[in-house]
């Protein structure tokens, strides 16, 4: 299954006291602890290396190799540096492990095997003891990456923007996110869930049929001989095709063609996914129930009453049991009025059974009030809301609305028949009828990662992981226009941490501990980016006094760090794709910088200009000159803090050694 990853990198950069070269030279001799000129920590949100055993790492050495009058690279040369490293390997925490080189990603950049798999976490641990190595610019695991889930459906990049990231249309459910996530292997997608559409029935589309399981026609006569709503010459029964729904008599009801309105709704929720044709269901994978009971000048509250229990598993007198019972049941359709006594009942047999309930709120336009069933207690209410995250002029919103979900042009699938049923075809249409089932079918996902969750679990999952509506727009801070925007991943990921899947909550290498001397100067970035490769922003807590943040560009600068202690910076993207993802940085002022042992080697000259990875941000060290050529002053100013450094290490008492 496709996945995506979204890396947080922090680089980072000391100067003590304006000295430039004092930082360089330190950062050599530090512990593991320290960090060095490109540290690098990560979130892995879509895929973690958990359980994985893994045997490849990334290294860059800090001065150049050897050249033939081609510029070639020595092989040799490179074979030789990566076995170099095995008597700084072996000193540490590494098991026993040997490094030998595999290939080469540029002169200075090659990739070491070690001589057995290792589990991610000792693999990377190992990476964090080689970048202490001075000759080492950095180490990282050597990763396997993969594509972002972008549906192949025809239409799903030009036509469904309702359902993808905010980043891409602001109102979006954010359903792209949530595909990326697996359980057991299997894509999140509505696998193993059975969503009922209580509907206008559906009709066979190549793009739906596969997710349908055998449903039941509801549709009774209206009186003796006479099946005027039902349309098919019959009343109840096991056939829950539509056969359309037009109406050419003024004294029933509005003039009009068949709607395939039911299809049209099934689509959203479970239309096939992934399969290079048409559109994609919200839950693609799971099972659609189609129970029929809209016909002609729409249907009766007894049928639909009694359709709402079938569809869950309960016994209707006379109709045989539901070999199907659903999970999630989707309404889109309502009648003005409190919500009756049959309807309330039914609504608490069904959420009592386990299974929920979503209804739309009707198209009124109505900002007090929203139709029945979707006012009565117990249902999931759904208003609708523009691509731009605004509630719509004709969605109504009063006390019961829970969430919105994307109502405007909403393509799904359909039927050419302007009476009797035609070819297969696809449409796009409004109102809060569509909205409802993109709403069905992320409570499909989140019955997907845990079975037995409860209506009620459901409802608190998706309205607590809402977005707020856009700013400046009618429904903010107005409770009676629901929680907010449906995010799906957002969703998702709730109950994947409420599951304690491996792969929900991010897994974090932790950053090196950050020193500086009192007085002195602090800076480093942090960078990330989302699943579209959108930069995103931060929130930062714990900021020391006198430092700042740059929530936008990750820049934090301490020009004068004060006073000595401990300080605990968290650093949090804000973007739904790493929801709860954080980044603790340890900072200590203090003059006691421990320092760690390291094996033999050939000095090499500090490097003032160090090439950090690609996903990092380069390092201006404040008061440093960006790490450029030294100065005079700053030359004094190192000179002076080396030999004070020497005289505290000397006079303080012993530090622990940190790997």
């Amino acid at each position: 299954m496709s996945g995506y990853r979204i890396l947080v990198a922090i680089a980072s950069g000391t100067a003590l006291a304006g000295a430039s070269w004092f930082a360089q030279a330190q950062a050599n001799t530090r512990a593991a602890a320290v960090v060095s000129s490109s540290a690098k920590a990560e979130l892995r949100v879509a895929r973690s290396g958990a359980g994985q055993r893994m045997n490849r790492l990334i290294v860059q050495f800090k001065n150049t190799v050897d050249s033939d009058k081609n510029g070639a690279m020595q092989l040799a040369s490179a074979q030789e540096r990566v076995q170099s490293l095995n008597t700084f390997a072996l000193s540490s925490r590494a098991g026993g492990a040997t490094l030998s080189y595999l290939k080469s990603v540029s002169a200075n950049t090659h990739v070491a095997q070690t001589s057995a798999p290792m589990d991610y976490a000792a693999l990377r641990a190992l990476a964090q003891t080689l970048a202490q190595d001075p000759r080492v610019e950095y180490a990282e695991v050597d990763e396997r990456v993969f594509s972002h889930f972008v549906p192949n459906d025809t239409f799903y990049a030009a036509q469904q923007g309702n359902l993808q990231s905010p980043f891409v249309q602001a109102g979006g459910a954010n359903l792209p996110n949530a595909w990326g996530r697996s359980v057991g292997g299997v894509p999140v997608s509505g696998s193993g869930v059975t969503v009922a559409v209580l509907d206008s029935g559906y009709r066979p589309h190549a793009d739906l049929v596969a997710n349908i399981v055998a449903g039941y026609d509801f549709v009774s006569q209206d009186g003796v001989a006479d099946f005027t709503t039902a349309n098919d010459g019959d009343g109840r029964d096991a056939n829950a095709l539509d056969p359309g729904d037009w109406n050419s008599q003024k004294d029933l009801c509005d003039v009009e063609n068949s709607s395939w309105h039911g299809t049209h709704v099934a689509g959203i929720i479970g239309a096939v996914g992934n399969n290079n044709a048409g559109v994609i269901g919200v839950a693609y994978r799971a099972k659609v129930l189609p129970v029929r009971v809209l016909g002609v000048c729409g249907g009766y509250t007894s049928d639909t009453a009694a359709a709402l229990q079938w569809a869950a598993g309960l016994a209707v007198p006379g109709v045989p049991a539901n070999a199907n019972p659903a999970k999630v049941i989707n309404m889109s359709f309502g009648r003005s009025g409190a919500c009756s006594v049959t309807y309330q009942n039914a609504v608490r047999a069904v959420t009592t059974a386990g299974t929920l309930i979503v209804v739309s709120t009707g198209n009124d336009g109505s900002t007090d009030a929203i139709t029945q069933p979707s006012n009565c207690p117990g249902v999931m209410a759904v208003t609708a809301h523009t691509s731009t995250g605004a509630n719509t002029d004709y969605a109504n919103v009063g006390a019961g609305t829970l969430i919105s979900a994307p109502g405007n042009s909403i393509y799904s699938l359909s039927n050419t028949g302007t009476t009797v049923p035609g070819a297969d075809n696809f449409i796009a249409r409004t109102g809060t009828s569509f909205s409802a089932p993109q709403v069905a079918g992320v409570a499909a996902l989140l019955a997907q990662i845990k079975p037995g969750i409860t209506p009620a679990e459901i409802i608190t999952h998706i309205t607590t992981s809402a977005r707020p509506y856009a700013a400046g727009t009618y429904c903010v801070g107005r409770p009676e226009c629901g929680a907010g925007l449906l995010d799906a991943f957002k969703a998702v990921y709730s109950v994947l941490q409420s599951q304690g899947v491996a792969n929900a909550a991010p897994l974090m290498a932790a950053l090196p501990q950050q020193y500086v001397l009192p007085g002195g100067a602090l800076q480093f970035t942090a960078t990330a980016s989302d699943a579209d490769g959108d930069a995103v922003a931060f929130i930062g807590s714990g900021l020391p006094a006198g430092a700042t943040f740059n929530a936008v560009t990750g820049v934090f600068s301490w020009p004068k760090a004060q006073p000595a202690g401990d300080y605990n910076f968290v650093i949090q993207p804000t973007d739904g794709a790493t929801l709860g993802a954080s980044i603790t940085v340890k900072i200590s002022v203090t003059t006691a910088i421990p320092v760690a042992p390291v094996a033999p080697v050939e000095p090499t000259p500090p490097a003032v200009t160090p090439t950090p990875p690609l996903t990092l941000t380069p390092i201006t060290n404040s008061g440093g000159g960006g790490g450029g050529a030294m100065g005079w002053m700053d030359m004094v100013a190192g000179l002076l803090l080396l030999a004070a450094s020497a005289w505290v290490r000397r006079t303080a008492p012993p530090q622990p050694t940190r790997s």
